[in-house]
Order: C-alpha cells, then structure tokens, then sequence
C-alpha cells in the first residue's frame, strides 16, 4: 500500500490524451493483467491529477489478483487539500487491502466495493451487486483448480475463516453454473442448510466490515431485478433480497435504471433521449422503486409516474435524488447494478463532473483534465467494455455525456447542509490569486449528426477561464466574432459557472467521440454496430462467454484471443 500526498501540476492533458483514451477503449476492454506503454501511461495520468488536489493511498491490483477488471493500482483519496478536514477516515494502521481480499468474493465478478470520490469528508462507493450461490461457488471453484503462481496454498474462505494470504488470480469471467453436491441443490432451490449460512455470513460479513470502515450508511441500487439467475441458478442478488436480512443496518435507495441493452435504442432515435423509453412490463424488471419519504420528498416531483419518464427525466430525477441524500446525510454511500460497469459509471461519472462544476471537488482541474480523469478512470479503467458496446449499439457512455446540459440548474447543485454534524465539515476558500479553471474550449464543434469526422483544429479556438471566487465567466476570444454574434452574446443572459462548465465538458466529448467514432446511425431494423471501419469485425468477447458460462471460461482460454 502506497501514501502519497497531493503533488504539484505535473500533467497537462490535450485533447490528444483524450482521443487516444477513447481510441484504445474501442480496441480492448481494460485488463489489469495487460500492461502497455498506453495504459502505464494512463494510468500514471489519473493519478497525477487525483494528486493535484488529494492526498491518496494506492492499493496494488498488479495482474488484477483482486479483480481483472479494476485499475491495477486502486486509488482511494484520503484528505482533500482544500478541505479543513485534516484527518483520513482510513487510519495509518488500517490495512485497506485486507477488506478489499477479505470481501472480494462476496460480490459479482470480484468487484468489490471502492471509494472513488471524497467530498465533504463522505465517500461516494462503487462496486458490483452482491453474488448469489452460483458466482460464489463457481468462483471459488475456479480459484482451487487454477494454482498458478499467483496462487498460495493457504485455504479460501469456504473451507476456514478469511485469510488475506489465500487470496487467489480473479478470472472476473461470467458465473460458472457447475455447482456440485450440496451446493447445487441449495442454488437451484434456492435455500440455505446450516454449512452455507456460515459461509455466506464469512462472505456478506466482509462486505457489511468494508462498507463501514468506508462509513457508508446508504446503498444505491440501479438493478430492475431483485435477483440475476442464468440457466435457473441464483449467480447475482441485491441487498434488499437477502435473506437473513444481513444489510438491515443500511438505507437501501432502490432506483431501477434501464441496463445498457436499452441504450440502443439512443442512436436509433437519432441520439434524442426524451425519445427513449424503457419497457417496464418485461418480466425480468421485479424490482420497484423504493426510497425512504424523508429522501423521496426532498426532490419535487411525483415518483408514482417513474415508470412513464424518459430516459433523460428518469436519470435527471434519480441524480438529483442523490445529490439531496448526500446534502442531508454525514456518512457516504454506494452505488452499483449488476457487474458495476455500465450504469454505475453513469452515475458516478455525472455525480464526479457536477460536483467539480460546483467547485467541491477537484478544484484545481481544467476542463480537458476533468474530462479525461472520468473517462479513464470512471469508465475505462473500471472495466466497462466499449468495444462490446459499440459492436451492439449500445452507446450508454455517449448518452452520459449528453447528459450534461440537462444539469445545469441549480436543481443539481450539491448544497452543504447549514448546520453540518462536524465544524470541520467547513471547507476553506481557495487562497490562489490567479484562475484555477482555465480551459482550451474548441469553438468548431462537429455537427453531431454529421457522417464523416473532419480531423480536429486545435489552432482555431478561445480560452475560457474560471475564477472560484467570480460571479461571472470571462472569454479571451482568439478570433474576431461578427456584430451579430457579438449582439446575441450580449442580449442572452449570462451564463452561470456550472452551466459553461458543464456545456464545456459535453462539448469537448462530443468532439473526441465523434473524432474517434464517426457518426452512423442505422436503420432501426438492422444490427447496429458502431464501432469505427477498422474495428468493425472485432468481437471483444472472449472464448466461451458467448456460449453460455462454460467450464472453459475458468481454465484461461478466454483471455487470451478474441472470437
């Protein structure tokens, strides 16, 4: 485990950095155990822009032993520099990784619960779902039979209590369905005898210890099924399910959200997401909306309409939701849905740039740095498959930022509480004489329904800067405008430093995607794939996971060569 305090600019990211995030995520899904000259690259990057503004720990993942598909160096803020809060709610002594080995298990695919933003001395978390008895025991399964050198012969958690040493190489592949003797029977029925029961407690125990050494009291769950189950076994479950009703001592936020399978339907709508609308009558979609009064009644509107919104009003409603429960509540929370890398990157994403609009959280960070901070760590480096995305249509990460003029009211804006339960809650004005905001915003943005990508211009755009302490935005135009563009600038109301941020960030996206994924929106009847010409054969599945959780899924074949 690694200390590192907040360190002085190091990095500048250009649009270039950007782009080549976006381009080597439409290549491969990120794995810990591929290390190149790109993703070291990467990665030393999001780090050095944690480490303008955070004090951090970073806890080893290398070759992805406690999950494939999270950073291979875990990085958890600790102290916000701006922040009067001087003291880690992770103490010195604590060893963070030891509740990463011990509760690794306890959730889908290893993805284990991780604090990913620190605002107000609270931490927003985000992981996977909780696992069921076929993930558990295929898991499990799979980590004895693959005693590779990665592996110790220390017992795993089924057969004696939880030792850090036994912990073993993550496949972090789809739930193997080969459950044997007692174990299948209690998978399939969907009972527990006396020997799971005291598994389960190991394992969930662990989980419930994370979360409140991270002091989470909240729980945020985007799944529309109380339970996943493949080939009728259990593999996937939600908090509120549990049985022995382990989490009682948690408030559970039930927000079911569309699955990225209904993001297709974005591009097919011309990528118009008032247009869009879930089918809530699917049998799968078990799960209802449940939030406690006191946390429901803070947003205006009627949540017995949730299920007629669209796509936009749906996500606005529930962002904002969470942005009041964090406003009214001392400890943090946890966001997830199923494998925790589609839906929960959207919402920690859009929670991560509305928070920095408002000046709460990575103060120091430009307009290009916020933008490729999220994308590499948010969405890339937490394993959410593009390429696969795209292949299927399913444009979930393009709709999260285009999200982001829909949040420019002040209805999203995160207000601290007037009365907050500790005086060091206070933070501290920033005592920078000169801009921390200052941003290269490209004025020529493509046209977003345009068909061919025009290479980028980065020699014809104005400087955007942003005071903390202004009221107002000023513009250092690089080129002249005309007398009309100058009359409409002047007759339209100013804007406020959220809104230019925010329209900033969306735009600068919008211009990096759509450089890297031309636009081509197809026929509603046909297979969409989006994925740029020279991609469009790549089938990022890896062998075996097309077929239905196969044994061969667990023996390494599928992470090597592609379909």
């Amino acid at each position: 485990m690694e200390q590192s305090t907040a360190s002085p600019r190091t990095t500048t990211i250009n649009i270039d950095d950007i782009i080549t995030v976006l381009r080597i995520a439409t290549q491969n899904q990120y794995s810990a155990r591929e290390l190149h000259t790109t993703n070291a690259t990467i990665e030393l990057n999001f780090t050095s822009l944690f480490g303008q503004d955070y004090e951090y720990q970073l806890i080893s993942n290398t070759n992805g032993e406690l999950s494939l598909y999270y950073p291979r160096r875990i990085l958890v803020p600790t102290i916000d520099k701006w922040s009067n809060i001087t003291t880690s709610k992770i103490q010195t002594t604590l060893d963070l990784r030891d509740y990463f080995v011990r509760s690794r298990i306890a959730r889908c695919r290893s993805r284990f619960v991780v604090p990913v933003i620190l605002i107000d001395g609270k931490y927003i978390c985000r992981s996977s779902t909780v696992a069921s008895w076929g993930e558990v025991y295929s898991r499990s399964g799979v980590d004895r039979l693959l005693d590779t050198s990665t592996r110790t012969t220390a017992p795993l958690i089924l057969d004696s209590p939880v030792n850090p040493s036994g912990v073993t190489t993550d496949l972090d592949g789809p739930p193997n369905i080969a459950i044997e003797g007692a174990a299948a029977a209690a998978a399939s029925s969907n009972t527990e005898v006396p020997q799971q029961q005291n598994i389960f407690d190991k394992l969930r125990g662990a989980d419930i210890d994370l979360l409140k050494v991270l002091d989470v009291s909240s729980i945020v769950n985007l799944m529309v099924e109380k339970r996943k189950i493949m080939f009728g076994v259990n593999v996937t479950s939600s908090e509120n399910s549990d049985k022995e009703n382990r989490y009682r001592d948690f408030q559970l936020l039930i927000l079911p959200y569309p699955g990225c399978e209904h993001f297709r339907d974005f591009s097919v709508q011309r990528y118009n997401g008032e247009l869009m609308f879930y089918d809530w009558s699917l049998p799968l979609n078990d799960s209802s909306f449940h939030v406690p009064e006191r946390v429901s009644s803070l947003v205006k509107t009627d949540w017995s309409f949730w299920k007629s919104w669209n796509s936009i009003d749906l996500t606005k409603n529930y962002l904002q939701l969470i942005i009041r429960h964090l406003e009214i509540d001392e400890h943090g929370l946890l966001v997830h849905c199923i494998s925790g890398w589609d839906r929960t990157p959207l919402f920690i994403s859009l929670l991560r740039l509305s928070l920095w609009a408002d000046g709460w959280i990575h103060q120091s960070l430009t307009v290009e740095e916020i933008l490729y901070l999220t994308l590499a760590y948010d969405w890339y480096l937490f394993g959410h498959c593009l390429p696969e995305r795209l292949l299927r249509g399913e444009e979930i990460l393009y709709f999260s930022f285009m999200m982001l003029p829909h949040l420019c009211s002040n209805d999203f804006v995160y207000k601290r509480s007037n009365n907050p339960p500790n005086s060091q809650l206070n933070t501290t004005t920033s005592d920078r004489s000169e801009s921390v905001y200052s941003i290269s915003a490209l004025t020529r943005l493509n046209d977003a329904n345009s068909n061919s990508s025009p290479p980028v211009d980065t020699t014809d755009h104005s400087t955007i800067n942003f005071n903390r302490n202004a009221d107002e935005i000023s513009f250092a135009q690089k080129s002249d405008l005309n007398s009309n563009e100058e009359h409409e600038n002047t007759s339209s109301p100013p804007k406020t430093i959220r809104e230019e941020k925010l329209l900033a960030v969306s735009h600068l996206f919008q211009l990096c995607y759509r450089t890297v994924i031309p636009n081509r929106p197809p026929p509603v009847a046909s297979n969409t794939n989006l994925l740029p010409q020279g991609l469009s054969a790549f089938n990022p599945r890896p062998i075996g996971r097309e077929i239905a959780r196969s044994f061969n899924n667990f023996i390494g074949q599928w992470r090597t060569q592609p379909r």
